[in-house]
């Protein structure tokens, strides 16, 4: 029975002899292949990896640098350049000179319109005129009351559509127009024409809508976490897609109510369009540019590593091996993104290099399992 006893501790002492053995070679391979043995964080090379590998660091430091982000934009109207036009009048369309898509310069007719009632106020007018005429001027009531007709009957006929010069020329000759021409008062394109001659018309009613759309806003959608950085007279870069070009605007206005569906706030760029590329109801980009107002705690894009959804950076450690340190990161700052969590201030991390670490210790891990 102790016979027996002794062969079963001896056969166990050479298990655990071989298995300590096979553990210690497993060991040095790992060691040999420049993977991490008992820390996964930890990863040592070879000079011989190190030398093909030439990592090179960079140190974390504090930076102001100018913070972009993009945002969504749509092409609109500059609606100080918008102009709908409508009848002041009833009446019927005698004939349309312009239609949609015309290009059209200030005082170009746009329609003309029988109207009684026009006819009716130049009548009015006209006896206005005369009655003022045939007035002496003194400091008399019925005076200050021929004035005083003349006056308002020349404002119904001006309000109608008529110019000071066709008021002037009535007035003179005292013979009434036939039609009312109404012409553009701006330099543009019409955007919409809605009537056709012959047409019966209502006072009221919407005739034309012209636009100069040598000069358009852009409303950009911009998130909560961006908004602070949008400031008035701001410079926004606004790429289109057809035709892929940029344009250079300025922020004219922040809306300052946040849409609740889209969690964005609208901000209005003005952009000059005198090519007239872009047009209206066109998708494109605004990327903004600012200045911040403190220095950011950085690295260089390069050091970051993504690794199941997180981010790393490896920092050097003494003899050829490397930390591999999580990280949470904010801005992009051009080639550097801002660190808000896991670095401080003068600790080196890898650039070059970074990937094939983090490669390594990938295959490493899988190797472990």
């Amino acid at each position: 029975m102790r016979g027996q006893y002794s062969i079963l501790v001896l056969l166990l002492s050479v298990v655990l002899l071989i298995t300590g053995y096979l553990v210690s070679c497993k060991e040095n391979e790992i060691k040999e292949a420049g993977f991490p043995s008992a820390n996964t964080n930890i990863i040592t090379l070879t000079q011989e990896s190190l030398e093909l590998i030439n990592p090179r660091t960079e140190k974390v430091g504090l930076r102001s640098m100018p913070i972009g982000f993009t945002s969504s934009g749509r092409v609109g109207f500059n609606e100080k350049k918008l102009v709908h036009i409508t009848s002041r009048v009833s009446g019927w369309v005698e004939k349309v000179y312009v239609f949609a898509g015309d290009e059209i310069n200030s005082g170009d007719t746009l329609v003309s319109i029988y109207s009684p009632e026009f006819l009716s106020a130049q009548a009015e007018f006209i006896q206005a005129e005369e009655r003022l005429k045939s007035t002496p001027m003194s400091d008399s009531i019925e005076y200050h009351m021929a004035l005083a007709l003349y006056q308002s009957a020349k404002a119904k006929v001006l309000l109608f559509g008529a110019t000071e010069g066709e008021a002037q020329l009535l007035a003179n000759t005292h013979q009434p127009n036939s039609h009312l021409v109404i012409r553009s008062p701006l330099s543009g394109t019409v955007i919409e024409s809605n009537i056709i001659a012959g047409n019966v018309i209502e006072k009221g009613a919407n005739l034309f809508r012209l636009s100069d759309l040598s000069s358009l806003w852009i409303t950009a959608y911009v998130y909560e976490k961006d908004i602070g950085l949008v400031k008035k007279g701001q410079e926004v870069e606004v790429i289109s897609s057809a035709p892929q070009k940029s344009f250079l605007g300025r922020v004219e206005a922040i809306n300052e109510v946040l849409d609740e569906t889209t969690r964005t706030f609208k901000v209005r760029i003005t952009v000059d369009n005198s090519n007239g590329l872009l047009k209206p109801e066109m998708f494109c980009q605004c990327q903004f540019k600012a200045q911040s107002s403190e220095k950011l705690l950085t690295v260089p894009l390069s050091a970051v590593q993504t690794i199941e959804g997180e981010k790393y950076v490896f920092l050097p450690q003494a003899e050829n091996s490397f930390e591999k340190r999580a990280i949470k990161t904010g801005r992009e700052l051009g080639n550097y993104v801002q660190v808000l969590e896991g670095l401080k201030p003068g600790e080196e991390v890898v650039t070059e290099g970074s990937f094939v670490l983090k490669s390594e210790l990938l295959k490493a891990q899988f190797g472990e399992e």
